[in-house]
């Protein structure tokens, strides 16, 4: 009785921890919806706005126009990790965390004299704090990030350290959103802004529309120095939403596996349960059938 005492007390704790992961499940399923909605409302105007970047890189090459278009050796690299403020999501933060510094190993390889993290979420900053990387800054990430304002503390701070020459390349590491089951880790080139051919984008109409016949009034520098800023917001942005979308997709994707995982471990449970009653019960009968044969 003992044997079945224990399993008792397991199949409990493990149905009250299938209830749970369920609700979670639920929880990241509706969140992944407003996450994945906000990414693709976003991702056109965003993919624009990265083309018209790279189209004035092209066109305006001169680090007098703006002090974001320098291109300079690089001495030290900053790099923008965007991961979540909670566990439970599987390998998302820790594979995050190996893309990054997988890529300061080659730019260290490539010259650069040290590198640093500016981080917007907790779980990979630890990660890559508890590796002995540089944790220069942490701000405060959202659950689900909703507007440009939120991120203009990190976007501010990063492009004045590149006007003023403290960080000579920035990157940009986030989790590009696939599909609801794919997600992939990717580092990003952010600072100096890289060069572009003539660059065709689709209007919304489907037609060609050519950048290549683009004026700037009142003139080039007042131009650049505030549109070139907004859309730099745009690409950080963007990529926080991104982030958020495969977070949730992989933390329901988890919590679902670990559902099915409890069904399964229940379902052992139940019948190793049984099997130990069957068996006390047919000794039992043997025992009963014994002793009358006994008094017989």
């Amino acid at each position: 009785m003992k044997g079945t005492l224990q399993i008792r007390r397991q199949i409990r704790s493990i149905g009250n921890t299938k209830k749970m992961t369920k609700a979670m499940e639920l929880v990241s399923a509706a969140k992944m919806r407003k996450a994945i909605a906000a990414v693709l409302a976003t991702r056109p105007y965003a993919t624009f706005a990265r083309d018209v970047l790279r189209y004035l890189a092209s066109r305006t090459a001169d680090a007098s126009l703006h002090p974001l278009l320098e291109v300079r050796p690089v001495k030290k690299a900053g790099f923008i990790v965007v991961s979540t403020n909670r566990g439970l999501c599987g390998s998302f933060n820790a594979t995050l965390a190996l893309t990054v510094r997988q890529k300061m190993a080659r730019v260290k390889e490539e010259g650069a004299s040290s590198t640093e993290v500016l981080s917007m979420g907790k779980r990979a900053r630890d990660i890559l704090a508890r590796t002995g990387t540089n944790i220069a800054a942490d701000f405060l990430k959202k659950d689900i990030t909703t507007q440009v304002a939120d991120i203009l503390p990190l976007a501010h701070m990063v492009m004045k350290r590149y006007a003023e020459k403290e960080l000579d390349r920035v990157y940009l590491a986030y989790t590009d959103y696939i599909s609801s089951v794919k997600q992939k880790p990717v580092c990003v080139q952010l600072l100096p802004l890289e060069l572009g051919s003539g660059i065709d984008v689709p209007s919304a109409d489907g037609r060609q529309k050519e950048l290549a016949g683009m004026l700037f009034e009142p003139s080039e520098t007042q131009v650049l120095s505030y549109v070139i800023p907004r859309l730099l917001e745009v690409q950080l942005f963007q990529a926080v939403l991104e982030s958020e979308a495969s977070e949730h997709s992989s933390r329901m994707l988890a919590m679902h596996n670990a559902s099915e995982a409890a069904t399964d471990i229940l379902s052992d449970l139940r019948l190793a349960y049984n099997q130990i009653r069957q068996a006390g019960i047919t000794q039992e009968i043997a025992e009963i059938s014994s002793g009358r044969a006994a008094l017989e």
